[in-house]
């Protein structure tokens, strides 16, 4: 009995998990600071998430109450992926010039995410702040977005972290791993008589006397 117990925790201790290994966490918790209390004036802070290639982070809020103002231009939070900014989000819900995240669920347009949280100089209510959590995900390559050309000329095939191309049967695949085409002809088959393989000729010339 006590064999079996050391085998069972050497096992557990040797298994790895299944899935996707990368440095950073694959999901997590962000939140203002001092949440759920009130945050301060003039506080900043910064996240940087990454995925492993082929992945996608996927963020949405459980709590949004930050000061309201003109197109967010005093506390605010702001999403951005690569040198797009995906939204900057402030008060507690959206109005003509403030936009709050609500329910909406953000995606990043790669495999990484910044999340930057600022706060002015003076608050006049006591603001909560925000609580919001994330996941990476597999980015589904064979669904092109709309107006985009299809990423395979025949089948898509999408896996964890990655995706491949097929052809139809009598096509092939070109080398950019996405194009297909039909395979170039072939040259003529011999004229076969019987079991041997005469090929035709032009008749000899005889020889001048």
């Amino acid at each position: 009995m006590r064999l079996l117990l050391f085998l069972g925790l050497l096992w557990g201790a040797a298994a790895t998990p299944s899935g996707p290994q990368w440095p950073e966490p694959m999901f997590g918790r962000l939140a203002s600071p001092g949440f759920p209390g009130k945050y301060g004036n003039n506080e900043e802070q910064r996240w940087t998430l990454t995925a492993p290639p082929g992945y996608r982070l996927r963020l949405y809020f459980t709590h949004f109450h930050l000061e309201p103002s003109y197109l967010c231009e005093y506390d605010f939070v702001k999403l951005s992926s690569g040198t797009k900014v995906l939204a900057t989000l402030c008060g507690w819900e959206s109005t003509d010039t403030e936009q709050a995240p609500g329910n909406t669920t953000f995606y990043s347009r790669g495999s990484s995410l910044d999340v930057t949280f600022r706060s002015d100089y003076s608050n006049e209510k006591p603001f909560t702040g925000f609580e919001a959590f994330y996941s990476a995900e597999d980015i589904d390559e064979c669904q092109a977005p709309p107006g985009e050309a299809p990423t395979c000329d025949h089948h898509c095939h999408n896996y964890l972290g990655g995706f491949y191309c097929s052809c139809r049967a009598g096509y092939v695949l070109h080398q950019n791993k996405r194009t297909c085409s039909e395979p170039l002809a072939s040259p003529p088959a011999p004229v076969w008589a019987g079991r041997e393989c005469c090929c035709l000729k032009p008749p000899l010339t005889p020889p001048r006397t």
